[in-house]
């Protein structure tokens, strides 16, 4: 009898053997950086751009609803007004990846 539980034993400790964990670097603390996006924001009305947190230096593409560009907008600075002077129609804005459809009256 008890050779067979010492075989049993022995099986099972080849079987499942302890299994060791190595870890090239103790452990560090991770301090993570909250960063603020800021989104910018596009309000068309009489005839004119309002811009607020834009990116400067970037450009505004103003499309038709058809997909043609007819007019791009280059930031001079983060908030401002732009004259669009377009006709009356449904237009497609969009400025770093913030893309918004207004009605020009």
């Amino acid at each position: 009898m008890k050779p067979i539980v010492f075989i049993l034993l022995f099986f099972f400790t080849c079987c499942c053997g302890t299994v060791a964990f190595a870890q090239d670097k103790p452990n560090r603390k991770q301090t993570a950086v909250a960063e603020e996006i800021v989104i910018p924001e596009m309000n068309v009305s009489n005839k004119k751009l309002t811009l607020k947190n834009a990116p400067v230096g970037r450009r505004v593409e103003i499309f038709t609803i058809l997909g043609n560009k007819v007019k791009q907008i280059e930031i001079k600075s983060p908030d401002g007004d732009y004259e669009l002077n377009l006709p009356r129609a449904i237009y497609i804005f969009k400025l770093d990846g913030v893309v918004k459809k207004f009605v020009i009256r």
